[in-house]
């Protein structure tokens, strides 16, 4: 019977492992077995939900499934964690943040193809990503929900947060023609996905859905105005 580490998320089928083979971190019980409800891993939640950081928060989230191995909210939580390391002191780095690997496609002149491959694996083939979507009822609708919201937390974070794009005055951003102003580059990354050969066509297909209703969510469903720009 195959047990998941808590820490990489891999999974081994030797029973007589405590600790994982791989990275050391204490093994859970078997990907479907039910998910773990109770009070300490309900007080991991809310205190990494309530951490803005993502380096303190996954450290909250570590800590939290080395108390509650095998938890699947918590599971789940670290799946928009992402895969970089705090560097020097006032550098910034977004790829503690999963969601900025879609980044690729809205600049993808950015990243080298070596860069882009691994923004892409981060995306459909991270540590642990198919073994917490198997700790649900339904995997594939999980998966779903999963693209949705790096694709919400993209759009809000990165295109409706980035100045360049939304505009300012005197420092101070302007809402007028929000919509369109998000539609431009919503559309282009849309687009680039489709024609992303390295994707499989069910990954595109959730990809350019999640983005779609990204760009509703911020901008009241008005997705007309994805199919007016040229």
């Amino acid at each position: 019977m195959s047990q998941v580490c808590s820490r990489c998320g891999k999974k081994t089928d030797d029973e007589g492992f405590s600790f994982c083979p791989y990275c050391g971190g204490r093994l859970s019980e078997p990907a479907n077995a039910p998910a773990v409800h109770d009070r300490n891993a309900e007080k991991w939640l809310r205190k990494a939900r309530a951490e803005t950081a993502y380096p303190k928060r996954k450290k909250i989230l570590q800590k939290g499934l080395e108390e509650c191995p095998g938890n699947r909210e918590l599971c789940w939580e670290m799946l928009f964690i992402g895969e970089g390391e705090p560097g020097k002191r006032n550098a910034v780095d977004f790829s503690v943040i999963k969601s900025h690997a879609l980044d690729m496609y809205h600049d993808p002149a950015f990243y080298t193809p070596e860069e882009q491959e691994r923004m892409r694996l981060q995306l459909f083939g991270g540590p642990g990503l198919e073994e917490c979507f198997a700790l649900f009822e339904d995997p594939a609708e999980k998966q779903r929900e999963y693209i949705q919201r790096l694709c919400r937390e993209y759009v809000s974070v990165f295109l409706a947060g980035d100045n360049r794009i939304m505009g300012s005055l005197f420092g101070i951003r302007t809402e007028k023609n929000r919509e369109m102003k998000l539609a431009g580059p919503v559309k282009q990354m849309i687009g680039r996905v489709g024609k992303d050969c390295r994707l499989l066509p069910e990954q595109q297909l959730l990809l350019r859905e999640g983005l779609v209703l990204a760009y509703c969510a911020e901008t009241g469903g008005k997705a007309e105005n994805l199919d007016t720009l040229p």
